[in-house]
């Protein structure tokens, strides 16, 4: 668990580091106040350091997370920017194939503490699970009317050639910026890469090595940036319960179910080798990762198999491995064998965005599945 930040003890000029006041706490938290600008004059931020590329430099072993001190010394300078920035740090950063639900409800319960005395929350994190973290929170931390931006890099920050400095102060910048009614410009949880902002439920990691690593296929970017960054007005907020946000204490969701399989069909699959997990009784969901529009072969043993496990209480949720498009259980025949075996559509939602949104519902309890899953709850399903 993270442990109690502390701040407002380091002096200096505006925008300044001091590195000598970084230091443990008790419960695997490190933080580092900077120098203070009065509340009206400066937006606070807190910086939410899990690990991930970003932060790594080379070892024999390949590339490693490196600790929020040495962090510190390589972050682009922000002295021109009016902002109280506070950050902090997982105990041991790590490679963001190592974070688990734990660290979800961790990074969540951080903001939490501290939503009503920051302004916006900036999350450094590894981009291999990045997208799955965002989606994640934005299920568990609903209605919390303030920016929580996600960004990473594919590049380490010391590399000549890294994308960490434009992310991390466009990133910064997008948390900080406020509309004409000086409110929030973007108070949801999203995602900065590559010159794009993107609601976090939304968008899915498409590339292992280039700088164009992330997109949203079925939603718009919220933001663009080039010299300036352009916001798309029409596209922040829309499609979530309860816009516009009124800032206060947000709803708290920390329990997740993990007992969800994901089944992705191919040619050759053999039923038979999953009867052992579809019959174990922790499993609750299985996510179906059909072709197309939804279509599972005519195979009745695999009909037979997903049908005794939906009458054993279990939810089957059909997805399409197709990166854009939707689901739609009714356009082919093969389609509507997973309706007719009770499937539940996933209709345009992420990979990322259904999984955790299942876990969410079954750790959460006290509702009709199917029908809470078919309703929006934080912008992650088109009309």
């Amino acid at each position: 668990m993270f442990g109690r930040p502390v701040g407002n003890e380091c002096g200096g000029s505006r925008g300044s580091m001091h590195p000598e006041c970084c230091r443990p706490l008790a419960n695997s938290l490190m933080n580092l106040a900077m120098t203070r600008l009065p509340r009206s004059h400066s937006s606070r931020i807190l910086l939410i350091y899990t690990g991930g590329t970003i932060g790594m430099k080379e070892s024999s072993s390949g590339l490693v997370p490196v600790s929020l001190e040495d962090l510190l010394e390589q972050l682009p300078d922000i002295d021109a920017l009016p902002v109280e920035l506070t950050l902090v740090s997982l105990d041991r950063p790590m490679d963001s194939s190592d974070l688990k639900p734990e660290h979800w409800v961790q990074i969540g319960e951080l903001i939490l503490k501290h939503s009503a005395d920051m302004d916006a929350f900036l999350v450094l994190h590894g981009t291999d699970t990045m997208a799955y973290s965002a989606a994640a929170l934005s299920f568990m931390m609903q209605h919390l009317g303030k920016p929580v931006i996600f960004t990473g890099s594919q590049l380490p920050l010391g590399h000549p050639r890294s994308d960490a400095a434009s992310h991390w102060m466009s990133a910064l910048e997008v948390a900080m910026a406020l509309g004409p009614d000086g409110l929030p410009r973007v108070p949801e949880i999203a995602l900065y890469f590559n010159h794009a902002l993107f609601r976090g439920n939304r968008v899915r990691k498409l590339h292992a090595m280039g700088f164009d690593a992330f997109d949203s296929p079925n939603y718009p970017v919220l933001a663009r940036a080039g010299t300036r960054i352009e916001y798309a007005e029409e596209a922040i907020g829309q499609g979530i319960p309860g816009q516009p946000f009124q800032q206060g204490r947000p709803a708290w969701f920390p329990a997740l179910d993990q007992g969800v399989l994901s089944l992705k069909l191919f040619p050759g699959l053999r039923p038979d080798l999953w009867e052992v997990a579809l019959h174990d009784p922790t499993v609750k969901a299985v996510l179906v990762e059909a072709y197309g529009a939804g279509n599972i072969p005519a195979d009745g043993d695999l009909s037979e198999l997903l049908r005794a496990f939906v009458q054993r209480g279990g939810h089957l949720i059909a997805l399409s491995q197709c990166v854009g498009g939707q689901v739609d259980l009714t356009r082919y025949q093969s389609g509507r064998r997973l309706l007719d075996l009770g499937a539940i559509s996933g209709m345009d939602m992420t990979f990322e965005a259904a999984l955790t949104k299942t876990m969410h519902l079954l750790g959460t309890g006290g509702s009709d599945f199917r029908e809470a899953f078919g309703q929006s709850i934080a912008g992650e399903l088109g009309n």
